[in-house]
């Protein structure tokens, strides 16, 4: 009898199929099989053949986002889409883009310059992270405080279901929001109700000129009194995002900040413009910084400014760095302050935060905590507040005695309706999603 990697080959081709190897493994488990379909026709075949077989599914993009999610149950075929990863249409009049979900954020990005035009979409490690796995993983970061989240950016999506059918939801115009619901559900599903093949966007002009003002604080009521301060003002950043002393040194930036002093929280204020309307804003956000806290010190880059933003979206995932516990905390702005107070009580939490809309990314490095009880009084902490806490990186043993989503309530039933419909059959990630789904 052919093996699954045979016939897997006989329906791909033989070059965009090989035997799973050491590096491709998701929670220690390696795949029989890693396939590279190059079309949508083609994963359908995959799909289909492996829901009929009952072979686990673990779609695959730039792989940046692969410790996430609870414990895999079973795994035997990685679906790797990497190989679709073309432009198929951009529209720069009407600002649309359609792309195929295994283009990176930063070729998506080369592609745009031209006509200085950017989606505002930002995710770490882009040079890997490909626009399906951000999309389905549910990442965002400092972009979101003006441009929304990416599901706010997505107007139309094509998908693969569990059994080889193609879904389409949307179009390629802004205005049109026929079938956009389901796009929303692949959304942060992390690819249990199918795997996105093609999303259409819209997107925004780029600004003309970027700075950045730095600001240094004592202490974190300060800093997040400054933030909220600019958040209710006339300035309206590209971006906003507070972190500590602890994340600042995790991330090498004695060039931004002064690491000689006692100030232990940064304020990064991403301004964009034209020239002199630029220029108005710096002075504007300084101003209310300086009226609203005490303020250690402050300072505008200029031309390293996209540098700074890029090292930030990247913390906690890139090279020679790994956390040995990352989570995703939710709370209220007005909360962001409280839940960075109780963070950092909890072991030496390095933290980054983006205060206009309440997320918090917290990284915890010293392998020889014990990170089970970091993750149970976190989440007390979070959960006073009236917050969430998503655990995105842990060793094994901690995810067997957690659930890395957090508590979702009532809407776990729904969820599990979904699932039944879209993957009856439960190929696809099973039980990495929220409640073992």
């Amino acid at each position: 009898m052919a093996s699954n990697l045979d016939r897997i080959a006989e329906l791909l081709g033989a070059a965009y199929v090989r035997d799973g190897i050491d590096s491709d493994a998701v929670d220690g488990i390696i795949p029989q099989v890693v396939a590279s379909p190059r079309s949508a026709d083609a994963l359908s075949q995959l799909l289909a053949f492996a829901n009929i077989e009952g072979l686990a599914v673990a779609p695959r993009g730039g792989g940046t986002q692969m410790a996430m999610g609870n414990r895999v149950r079973r795994l035997d075929v990685v679906a790797d889409m990497t190989e679709m990863d073309a432009v198929v249409e951009h529209n720069s009049a009407d600002l649309t883009l359609v792309v195929q979900a295994g283009i990176t954020l930063s070729a998506l990005r080369n592609a745009l310059v031209e006509d200085r035009q950017i989606l505002p979409m930002d995710a770490p490690l882009p040079n890997k992270a490909t626009i399906g796995g951000t999309l389905a993983a549910g990442v965002s970061g400092p972009l979101k405080w003006q441009y929304g989240s990416a599901r706010d950016l997505v107007i139309g999506m094509k998908a693969v279901q569990a059994d080889g059918r193609h879904v389409k939801s949307g179009g390629n115009v802004v205005k049109n929001v026929s079938g956009y619901d389901m796009a929303r559900l692949h959304v942060g599903g992390l690819g249990t109700l199918g795997v996105i093949t093609e999303v259409s966007f819209k997107l925004t002009p780029m600004p003309r000129r970027e700075s950045t003002l730095l600001a240094q604080f004592n202490t974190v009521a300060d800093c997040m009194s400054a933030a909220l301060s600019i958040f209710n003002s006339g300035v309206m950043p590209i971006a906003l995002t507070a972190f500590n002393r602890a994340a600042a040194t995790g991330m090498a930036m004695d060039d931004y900040t002064d690491a000689a002093s006692s100030n232990a929280y940064t304020l990064a204020v991403r301004l964009g413009s034209r020239p002199r309307t630029l220029r108005r804003m710096e002075s504007e956000a300084l101003s209310v910084i300086e009226k609203r806290a005490q303020v250690a010190h402050t300072e505008s880059i200029g031309a390293e400014s996209s540098a700074l933003w890029a090292t930030l979206a990247d913390f906690g995932h890139a090279d020679g760095e790994a956390p040995a516990l990352s989570a995703r905390i939710a709370v209220l702005p007005t909360d962001v302050a409280d839940a960075m107070d109780a963070l950092e009580r909890i072991g030496d939490a390095a933290i980054a935060t983006h205060p206009g809309y309440g997320m918090i990314n917290a990284h915890w490095f010293d392998t020889n905590a014990d990170l089970t009880a970091h993750v149970r009084n976190a989440r007390q902490a979070i959960h006073e507040l009236g917050g969430s806490l998503i655990v995105e990186r842990a060793p094994l043993a901690v995810k067997d005695g957690i659930d890395v989503w957090d508590y979702t309530g009532a809407s776990i039933k729904v969820m599990r309706r979904l699932k039944a419909q879209y993957d009856g059959n439960g190929i696809l990630n099973p039980n990495r999603f929220t409640g073992g789904i």
